[in-house]
């Protein structure tokens, strides 16, 4: 019972709070494939009291739901009527259904897994098999676990119920019919008509730093200013970490002019060939281009800096009386940050602190040397299948010649009777480590860091009640299991290091 519980109060913990702005720009980092070689990234838009009725129409919301995510992309599927898919936020985001699903780690076998588990069950009518049965291509793909490719930045603004009705009976009468363009009708351009139906001018293009083109970046500059100019809106920012594991990081959002002098591709043959292109590329984005995504992120990081932000607007003009004064809401906007973020010497304290914990590991023989904690990811998906489990969450199920061992991949589950108490306290050791690694923009929340630092100590207690017990069945057994599961880093593949005697 006592597990269950620690259970559940970790997933309150680790599960970023689905933005409750009731409109929201979703803003994806730039993963670098085909179609964002710009570096611009791509857009959705979420509606916390919109649900979906169907990938193509929309409702609003009961008591409990979630929302959901609409966008669009070419060729969701030859059977799908609408240049745009609905789809519910957290399966968006994660490929699941319930939060208590969320996987701790992700691959691209569980990404394609948990995409075709969603696509049989809710979209067989729109997304058909191919004709060998198998998982189809398509668009349909980026509306299901986004946040396993990259960090998404939620730009939430508030609108009320007479405003989320008037926007469903008239985004539902439409055809909503049209084909993809990069150039005039791309996923941003989409994402600005839906945010201008609320708020006439809050989206608009840059046309100086993106020659005309509607880009992701830009509609992110342009909202922030509307809304924090109209701090009754309560406009904050939520950030979806992506989730940890072996998938390629995600890049920043990039503006074209902001591309072109950043990366070499554009940057070396414009100083060679085109000095003057260079230097009106360089003047456009120093005088009108500058925009960080995640510094504003910073800035309006919770709805709690939003009410603090409508407080002090409100205190200069006059109309509150709470007595607060301008010193006092500072300072609880920079505890605000503090808590979500932590500070320099907080986060060298944790990298200290897991250095002995990490020497430990090492020594116990749980991981062969450090270069095993940083290959850990990729051997974990090299060397297993994911599945559901009995309670339908995923699981891994990870072979070992001619053995087959079980971990639980969730914050529910991976402390489980069946789950592996050695692989999944190797799975969050290497989740530490790769966060403590990371670059400041690139780490979890402080509160799900500190999450994950509570669940290495239990799976370290847990590990080590574990290891006894094999040790005493071993015995018994009149079998002894000197070393447990390694990785061989030389070939970056996992293997069973067992030595048997008699």
């Amino acid at each position: 019972m006592k597990k269950c519980l620690f259970s559940l109060a970790l997933i309150l913990v680790f599960v970023p709070t689905i933005a409750r702005a009731d409109v929201s720009l979703f803003t994806l980092e730039s993963v670098g494939v085909a179609g964002e070689f710009t570096g611009s990234g791509h857009t959705a838009i979420y509606f916390s009291n919109i649900c979906v009725d169907g990938p193509t129409r929309l409702r609003l919301c009961q008591r409990g739901e979630h929302g959901a995510v609409i966008s669009n992309y070419p060729d969701f599927g030859k059977k799908l009527p609408r240049e745009w898919m609905a789809i519910p936020v957290i399966p968006y985001l994660y490929g699941v259904e319930q939060e208590r699903d969320i996987p701790l780690y992700a691959n691209g076998k569980i990404r394609n897994f948990l995409r075709e588990a969603y696509r049989k069950k809710h979209l067989p009518n729109i997304v058909a098999d191919k004709a060998d049965g198998t998982m189809p291509e398509g668009g349909w793909r980026t509306m299901l676990t986004m946040a396993f490719n990259r960090d998404i930045y939620s730009f939430n603004v508030k609108t009320t119920i007479e405003e989320d009705a008037k926007f469903l009976n008239e985004f539902n009468s439409t055809t909503g019919k049209g084909e993809f363009n990069s150039f005039s009708r791309n996923c941003a351009d989409f994402a600005r008509k839906v945010i201008n139906r609320y708020f006439p001018g809050a989206a608009r293009r840059d046309v100086i730093n993106d020659f005309g083109i509607t880009t992701p970046k830009a509609l992110a500059k342009s909202l922030t200013s509307y809304a924090s100019d109209r701090p009754q809106r309560l406009f904050y920012i939520t950030k979806y970490s992506q989730v940890a594991g072996p998938i390629w990081r995600s890049y920043d959002n990039r503006n074209f002019t902001e591309k072109a002098l950043t990366s070499k591709k554009y940057l070396v043959p414009s100083l060679v060939f085109y000095p003057p292109v260079y230097a009106v590329f360089a003047g456009a984005y120093l005088t009108t281009g500058r925009f960080s995504v995640h510094q504003t992120y910073e800035k309006y990081a919770t709805p709690q800096i939003a009410q603090l932000n409508l407080d002090e607007r409100l205190g200069k003009e006059g109309h509150h009386a709470s007595g607060t004064t301008r010193k006092e809401i500072a300072e609880r906007k920079k505890a605000e940050r503090l808590r979500l973020f932590g500070d320099r010497q907080l986060w060298d304290g944790y990298k200290a602190n897991f250095v002995p914990v990490l020497k430990s590991a090492i020594a116990q023989g749980v991981f062969q040397d450090k270069e095993e904690v940083t290959t850990f990811f990729r051997d974990l998906e090299i060397q297993s299948e994911p599945a559901f489990g009995a309670d339908g969450a995923p699981i891994l199920k990870v072979r070992y010649y001619g053995q087959e061992r079980t971990v639980g991949i969730t914050r529910n589950n991976i402390l489980s009777r069946n789950s592996d108490q050695e692989l999944a306290y190797k799975l969050i050791l290497a989740k530490i480590s790769a966060n403590l690694k990371a670059r400041e923009k690139d780490r979890t929340s402080l509160e799900e860091f500190r999450a994950d630092w509570e669940l290495m100590r239990r799976l370290s207690a847990s590990f080590a009640a574990s290891s006894r017990n094999n040790l005493l069945i071993a015995k018994n057994r009149g079998r002894f299991l000197k070393t447990p599961i390694r990785t061989d880093p030389k070939r970056g593949l996992l293997k069973t290091f067992l030595t048997i005697t008699r």
